[in-house]
């Protein structure tokens, strides 16, 4: 059984269709039948970015999903220098060189993604649908034995999975059952969001993907994706609880600000479309369910309701991904090891991202939370090796293909990288001191000024 019928939800029914004889999803929500927004979902209006990383776990999980997207209009970021714009912590990474072509992903809107992993899981003959929430898992006193339903009605499973999202009640109700709470680590990113829906004439820009974060100077960023309708959705935003423009002028104004001359035109030229989308988003968690001695048998948290990672860095529903892989591993063994097995696979997979994500937050975005010493030394080196990325594509490369999780989910460069950044650094340093040297101001048979 699983509750929630979001694309984690639906995910975690496919690998449970693997091993059950039936499965049943709970969903609350009004299921569209075609590619569209729902009212549960709020967030799924805005930018959404499907990792390289992403893409091939879910076609894994999958077969043939990749395809039947391209089938249906959605845009490959293609093996070709000018396909992506990218700015990260207020540098523009040099991208203007070919990127390798592992390097192939694709750019579905996010009610198009989930419409697509809907079909599948519904198609499942082993898989049934309900449209009705659930009040609470039923426990017996030992494990989870099923479900009882806003109507009343007590549903008896094996397993349930909560993949209810950000508001589990999971952590209310262990206590309840005689189990510890978890842990929770937090990050107060306070972000919000303003999305709108854009047409742009036909061959102004070529790129598929344009994004430009936010940095310490500069708490405001965008995001800006061609989707499989042709038309644009552009997300703007402000971290540390700095408002985005929530208008479309205000949204034409930054874009001016933040992006390269040829894209802040297009913008200019573009035809808004609908209403502005507004949300937000106030905090990363993680709930630490893997640290807990005992759990219930019974049932597994799934999805956001383990972690939900800063929206921003559009690594969500790859971590998702990855925990499918992690559940269907956890069902191939000891069934009373399934939730050890899952939750501590989702701990190793969860660590590298959320940490390099909460010092990108604390120390480049005016996050606020608990800071390890050494968050700032390593923040401080990875802003430099992020310049040296502006003009060095092979830098550039490796953060973008660790940042889409395809190498490792560790953002750790190697030796060999890292002398790279500090001669590439130091030549620029040089260069520069040599150009004010020669803009300074002498005079006749004195020896040049030098720069402080």
């Amino acid at each position: 059984m699983v509750i929630g019928a979001s694309i984690g939800g639906l995910c975690a029914a496919k690998v449970l269709a693997e091993f059950a004889d039936r499965v049943t999803v709970f969903e609350r929500d009004d299921l569209p039948a075609e590619p569209a927004s729902r009212a549960a979902t709020p967030q799924d209006r805005h930018v959404h970015l499907l990792m390289a990383r992403g893409a091939e776990e879910l076609e894994s999980l999958f077969p043939g999903l990749l395809a039947d997207m391209v089938a249906d209009g959605v845009p490959i970021l293609e093996n070709r220098p000018d396909c992506i714009h990218f700015g990260a912590a207020g540098h523009v990474l040099g991208t203007q060189h070919r990127l390798q072509d592992e390097f192939t992903a694709y750019v579905p809107s996010r009610p198009h993604l989930e419409w697509q992993i809907r079909s599948r899981v519904t198609a499942l003959p082993n898989v049934t649908v309900q449209q009705r929430g659930v009040d609470e898992p039923v426990f017996d006193g030992h494990r989870v034995t099923g479900v009882r339903t806003a109507d009343g009605e007590v549903v008896d499973a094996d397993l349930v999975i909560d993949a209810t999202g950000r508001g589990t009640r999971l952590p209310a109700w262990l206590p309840q059952w005689g189990f510890e709470r978890p842990r929770e680590d937090s990050v107060a990113v306070g972000i919000g969001y303003a999305t709108h829906r854009l047409t742009i004439p036909e061959d102004l820009v070529r790129e598929k993907v344009v994004v430009a974060g936010a940095s310490r100077e500069q708490p405001l960023g965008l995001g800006m994706l061609y989707y499989e309708d042709d038309v644009w959705t552009m997300t703007t935003f402000g971290v540390g609880k700095v408002p985005p423009p929530e208008d479309f002028a205000g949204m034409q104004a930054l874009a001016e600000e933040l992006l390269p001359a040829h894209l802040s035109a297009a913008v200019q030229q573009a035809q808004p479309v609908g209403e502005v989308a507004v949300h937000k988003y106030p905090a990363s968690r993680w709930r630490r369910f893997d640290e807990l001695d005992r759990f219930p048998p019974g049932i597994l948290p799934f999805g956001d309701a383990v972690v939900s990672f800063n929206p921003t860095f559009g690594q969500g529903m790859t971590m998702t991904s990855l925990q499918a892989g992690h559940l269907r591993r956890a069902l191939q063994g000891p069934p009373d090891e399934l939730a050890t097995t899952f939750l501590t696979a989702t701990n190793k997979t969860t660590w590298p991202v959320w940490t390099m994500n909460a010092i990108g937050d604390l120390i480049l975005h005016r996050a606020e939370g608990p800071m390890p010493w050494w968050y700032r030394p390593v923040g401080s080196l990875f802003d430099q090796f992020l310049g040296a990325a502006e003009s060095d594509p092979v830098l550039a490369e490796w953060f973008l293909r660790r940042f889409s999780l395809l190498d490792s989910l560790y953002m750790v460069p190697s030796a060999k990288l890292v002398g790279r950044t500090v001669r590439h650094n130091m030549r620029l340093w040089m260069q520069e001191r040599r150009s004010r040297s020669r803009r300074s101001p002498g005079t006749a048979g004195s020896a040049p000024a030098r720069s402080a």
